[in-house]
């Protein structure tokens, strides 16, 4: 024996054929409406690599339905059909005065699935119905005159509220049916009588699809060969119900399964009778079973995110979504399938649309690069981006090590891929390349930048260059430097011995001063320096040179007291002077020949030599005779020194040691006398004459300072 269909499949079981259909929209194979829409992405959008998430929905029987099918409900009459049925279907369906029997059940069936056919928007157009026992009567389904096989199933002709198939087929009673004309059957059950009746009504219908519902408690006699070929050659699809667990779908030869399989239909069996209204609307319901996504023709995806849940009884509308698999670049066709059922089998309808996956850009930033702090770095970045639709490029700089504080970097077309770039201070700085397509996450990519330090540029100014013991001397140092960020420090060394000081710094972004004074004691040249160090260590230095002098002078006679005898010949420097006098005669004082007075300074050096020479004089009308009379003074870096001789003084050899000589009654003569100044300065006289009455003459003296 073969197996029978339980209830729980009784609605899979009534699915017979798959018929595809390929539009958004289309018609289940029993003519329900089912239809599929995806509403993002929009069909040839641009979408990013990754998973595209699909949205839309999904419908079953809200569209319009094909009106093809005719539905013959045919009744089982016989006496067994009188049988109680514990849980009840309702009541008295058949106004019989017999409460929840089979009969009432199998009314209260038809009543459910013609409740479906009757609405608007049925694939039903027609129905009609028959009741057997031992043999077969056609149902009169209207109150017009004479006996009409079929109607449209909303027809109500009586206007009472019902329509008038269920009002007739409710009037089914054991062995008969009241409406609209009275017809009594035997009281037994022959399948062949029960399906002749109803083939007469189902082939008087228009409609090309015929179903045919079938209904028995019991199993037949006679056989059904005959029928059934009539069934078959007029297409027409037989559902067939074993009720109650007295039946069953393969009790004899011609068994309710026989009639079912060989018209295409299916025998479902109904234990339970008062499960017999919830399982014979199965017949033409219909139900959204699945959604499935299909990308480039691959596997079918199951569809799980829907609003509300599947399955759907038809009518009903539903939202989905769903994430397709990551999808690398290029076209991409996205399939959405809804899959449904309805009386007439299963079905499917299929929307696609296409997208175009555009790849990221490529970003290649090069490097790592290499370089000065505040000089120009070039940079030659490539962005590669063959699916556009457009491109935008942007370098920027992050100091990464060793920059100070405050640093920044410009660029000489930040959006260009090869360009240059300035930083303000050395160290190491990460430059990003980023490209944006508009479409995809921007793309970023890193390398390096390593500046090294630059040191800056400085020159020395010095507002005098030559000046005298004891001057203060005041300088300045411009400086640059191309790292505007670093931040300088600066020193000078005077180069006379003294120790290195700090100077004082004014700068701004890249440039500067540093500025010290110093008063030199120190004779001679003094190279002066100065060394700007910036925030890195590197140091920039310059020179000034500076002369430190004393001045000089020099004379071969002068005199003061009685007589005054001004400095003759009188030689200074600076400027250098070189001064000769052949003779000088003042009467009663002295007679001197052979006058000289030079003073000259080195202003490279520093050095100044002043000298004095007389070859002879005599003094106080011959009382002192002396010759060969020379006086040196000299000062340079080495320090300051006088010197002089004397040849002779009244015939006696002098040279150059100090001496003083006493003329009695005249004169007191001091010879190779040094002696300072009270502003230290240095004085030497060869010879300095003082008479007992103040007069002083002086021959070949000097002075420095």
């Amino acid at each position: 024996m073969r197996p029978s269909i339980t209830v729980g499949a009784a609605l899979a079981a009534t699915v017979a054929l798959a018929i595809p259909a390929h539009a958004a929209t289309g018609n289940l194979p029993g003519g329900t409406s089912i239809g599929v829409t995806i509403t993002a992405p929009a069909n040839n959008a641009v979408v990013v690599p990754g998973p595209v998430t699909v949205t839309g929905k999904a419908t079953i029987g809200t569209g319009a339905a094909v009106v093809d099918t005719a539905l013959t409900y045919v009744v089982d009459v016989s006496g067994s059909t009188a049988a109680g049925v514990a849980a009840g279907c309702g009541g008295d369906q058949n106004g019989d005065g017999q409460l929840n029997t089979v009969l009432d059940c199998e009314v209260a069936a038809v009543e459910a699935l013609h409740a479906k056919a009757a609405v608007a928007n049925t694939v039903v157009g027609s129905a009609g119905g028959a009741v057997f026992g031992s043999s077969g009567a056609t149902v009169d389904v209207s109150p017009a005159a004479g006996e009409q096989k079929v109607v449209a199933p909303a027809d109500d002709a009586n206007g009472n509220g019902t329509t008038d198939v269920v009002e007739a087929l409710s009037s089914a009673r054991i062995g008969g049916v009241n409406l609209f004309t009275n017809h009594n059957v035997p009281t037994g059950t022959n399948f062949a009588g029960g399906l002749n009746a109803g083939l007469a009504s189902a082939v008087v219908a228009p409609q090309q699809r015929k179903l045919m519902v079938f209904l028995s408690d019991g199993a037949g006699s006679g056989s059904v060969d005959a029928a059934l070929q009539q069934a078959v050659n007029a297409g027409i699809k037989i559902f067939t119900f074993a009720v109650s667990d007295g039946s069953g779908c393969d009790i004899g030869p011609d068994s309710l399964r026989k009639i079912a399989e060989t018209t295409g239909g299916t025998c479902t069996e109904v234990p339970d009778v008062s499960q017999l209204p919830d399982v014979v609307p199965g017949v033409i319901a219909s139900k959204l079973t699945q959604l499935t996504l299909k990308v480039d023709g691959g596997a079918d995806l199951p569809i799980t995110s829907i609003t509300p849940a599947l399955p759907q009884d038809g009518p009903a509308t539903v939202d989905y979504t769903v994430d397709t698999p990551a999808l690398a670049p290029g076209t991409h066709q996205l399939c959405v399938t809804a899959r449904g059922t309805d009386g007439g089998g299963a079905g499917d309808v299929t929307e696609c649309v296409t997208v175009e996956v555009n790849a990221p850009p490529v970003v290649k930033p090069g490097g790592p690069y290499a370089g000065q702090e505040g000089t120009d770095v070039g940079l030659a970045g490539l962005v590669t981006d063959p699916d556009g639709p457009s491109l935008g490029t942007a370098w920027t700089a992050t100091p990464q090590s060793g920059v100070d504080a405050g640093a920044t970097c410009s660029f000489g077309d930040a959006a260009a891929q090869t360009t240059t770039v300035k930083c303000t201070d050395d160290g190491v700085w990460e430059l990003k390349l980023t490209a944006n397509d508009g479409l995809n996450p921007p793309v970023v990519a890193t390398t390096t930048l390593t500046l090294s330090n630059v040191a800056p540029q400085a020159t020395l100014n010095a507002d005098k260059t030559l000046v005298t013991r004891g001057t203060t001397v005041s300088f300045t140092a411009p400086f640059t430097d191309i790292a505007t960020n670093d931040k300088h420090t600066c020193t000078f060394n005077f180069d006379d011995g003294s120790p290195v000081v700090n100077g004082t710094v004014a700068q701004g972004a890249g440039s500067g001063t540093c500025t010290g004074s110093r008063t030199f004691t120190a004779l001679g040249a003094h190279n002066v320096l100065v060394t700007v160090t910036d925030d890195d260590g590197a140091a920039a230095t310059a020179v000034a040179k500076v002369v430190v002098y004393l001045r000089g002078e020099a004379w071969a006679l002068g005199a003061t007291g009685l007589i005054t005898v001004a400095k003759t010949p009188h030689a200074q420097c600076p400027p250098n002077e070189d001064k000769t006098v052949t003779a000088v005669n003042v009467l009663g004082l002295a007679s001197v020949n052979a006058l000289h007075a030079d003073c000259t300074l080195d202003a490279n050096t520093g050095r100044t030599v002043a000298s004095a020479r007389v070859e002879g004089a005599s003094l106080l009308g011959g009382v002192i005779k002396l010759n060969a009379i020379e006086a040196k003074c000299e000062s340079d870096a080495n320090g300051v020194t006088g010197s002089s001789k004397v040849g002779t003084l009244n015939g006696q050899p002098i040279g150059t040691g100090p001496a003083t000589v006493g003329i009695p009654g005249v004169a007191t003569v001091h010879l190779n006398e040094t002696a300072t100044g009270p502003n230290g300065q240095l004085i030497q006289n060869a010879v300095r004459v003082r008479t007992l009455l103040g007069q002083e003459i002086i021959l070949s003296a000097c002075r420095l300072g």
